[in-house]
């Protein structure tokens, strides 16, 4: 069961003006709909023929003639309608030639991701006009040139009937793809704290991210973070309740209980914070204050706060955060993204990388949960004796279980964004490793590398099992960033 769903307004557009609705646009509609019922985290949302004795036109409960649209007083209503039920973006279908102008006025009102398409032309009509049925090969192309001339991005998805599985598998993109920019849009994103001193890397211009995203930045300062967390009493049934829950979850723990307590109480702060401020992902600074601060390292913590699906990016790299919250609604929810490092070319293996970081990835990832642990940067191999007071603790430690995965990081020079998006698959390996790692198998290392120096891209990514490429590059389209795809 998909976590994020999307609302779409289904507009069914015909031509009128010569009758009654002709039967084929009822079947049309009828078929569209049913289709588009099966498409896994779409709600849709579609005018309706008014109830006998009601008045043709209610933007309220959105009845039009017919339950379709073809004059531009029934796109008002009808997209005042949409308005209301807050849709995140539409689907446009010429039934027959269709109608242009109240379609794109639609369109034009909500400016939401758009996806136009065609139906099938059926047998002639068998008597002696031999006229043709739909014409909606002939229409869409008027209503694909109305989104043009209003300059609305939108996506062609192709001539179909509703039953087709190419239909389903492009509409089952679309939704993906709105569900990224309803994602990034007006979304709030949580900074503790302040990036490391030394990676001018990570840093971000907070206005253009306002202008492009309309998001908000909620800021808090770690130290605030931590004394809210140090007010918490010891035997808090709640900190209880996580240190055995942090425990349980790993097959090996070698670090000692007091990071287990302070753990849980840090992890109360931080939920508290991204509850009261409604947050769609957040960055923290993971090192050097926390370690100052308290005594403690924070990988394993913001891997719980991922699994939580509260996502978190480390060392305060906001970006990172946004390719993060990108990766998860492409996804629809249903996998995690890994918050990661492009770490190392594999020694024997060209085309492997080693996708890295220092213990943050959600448990759920693992390969095997019997091979998890929860470890101390000095001793990843747990053998040296645990100790109290250790700055170090605690990190997750486990490889990723194998798959197609891919990669999306964000970057902005001078107003102007781009996404890259690379796919490649993790390879199971024999090898122990520090912190939450994966090899993976790259279809051209060099290529990927060498798009990586010379686009501007950071060391950062977030990397999510499945190939997203299609709904994030689609998503790119409508919000005017350029898609850098390696694959």
């Amino acid at each position: 069961m998909s976590t994020v769903s999307t609302r779409i307004g289904f507009i069914p557009s015909y031509r009128g003006g010569y009758g009654p609705i002709p039967s084929w646009c009822i079947k049309m509609r009828e078929q569209s709909l049913a289709a588009l019922a099966k498409v896994e985290g779409l709600e849709v949302i579609v005018p309706q023929p008014p109830p006998a004795g009601s008045s043709g036109l209610d933007p309220v409960h959105g009845y039009c003639p017919h339950g379709a649209v073809h004059t531009l007083d029934e796109a008002e209503v009808v997209a005042e309608y949409f308005q209301r039920e807050k849709v995140d973006g539409i689907i446009i279908c010429a039934l027959n030639f269709g109608d242009e102008r109240s379609a794109c006025k639609v369109a034009e009102k909500l400016r939401v991701p758009t996806l136009l398409y065609a139906t099938k032309e059926p047998p002639a009509m068998d008597d002696p006009s031999l006229a043709r049925v739909s014409d909606s090969y002939c229409g869409t192309l008027s209503i694909a040139s109305g989104l043009y001339r209003r300059k609305l991005p939108f996506h062609y998805a192709g001539i179909f009937f509703p039953e087709e599985p190419e239909f389903l598998a492009d509409i089952a993109t679309f939704v993906r793809a709105v569900a990224v920019v309803k994602a990034l849009r007006n979304a709030r994103i949580g900074q503790v704290g302040v990036r490391p001193e030394t990676f001018e890397t990570v840093g971000y211009d907070e206005s253009a991210v306002i202008r492009k995203f309309g998001q908000n930045i909620i800021y808090k300062e770690l130290s605030d973070i931590v004394l809210q967390a140090q007010a918490i009493p010891d035997d808090d049934p709640t900190v209880r309740a996580l240190v055995q829950d942090f425990s349980s979850s790993v097959a090996e723990v070698t670090v000692a209980d007091d990071w287990l307590l302070k753990d849980a109480k840090l992890e109360l702060a931080l939920v508290d914070f991204w509850n009261r401020n409604g947050l769609s992902a957040m960055a923290i600074q993971c090192w050097p204050a926390i370690q100052q601060l308290w005594g403690m390292s924070v990988c394993a913590l913001l891997g719980r706060m991922t699994q939580r699906g509260m996502l978190t990016a480390c060392e305060v790299d906001v970006l990172g955060a946004l390719a993060m919250l990108a990766s998860y609604h492409a996804a629809l929810g249903h996998m995690l993204p890994h918050f990661v490092d492009w770490t190392i070319q594999h020694r024997e293996n060209p085309n492997w990388l080693l996708a890295w970081h220092c213990g943050n990835a959600p448990i759920s990832l693992a390969n095997d949960v019997r091979q998890t642990a929860l470890r101390s940067r000095f001793d990843m191999t747990g053998k040296l004796p645990v100790k109290d007071g250790d700055r170090m603790a605690a990190l997750y430690q486990f490889q990723l279980r194998p798959g197609p995965v891919t990669f999306c990081r964000l970057a902005e020079y001078d107003d102007e964004w781009k996404m890259l998006i690379a796919t490649g698959e993790i390879v199971p390996s024999n090898e122990v490793l520090a912190g939450t790692w994966s090899w993976v198998a790259v279809p051209d290392h060099t290529r990927l590398y060498r798009t990586l120096v010379e686009e501007g891209f950071i060391h950062h990514a977030s990397m999510i099992h499945g190939d997203q490429t299609a709904a994030l590059s689609l998503a790119c389209k409508f919000l005017d960033i350029r898609p850098i795809v390696v694959s």
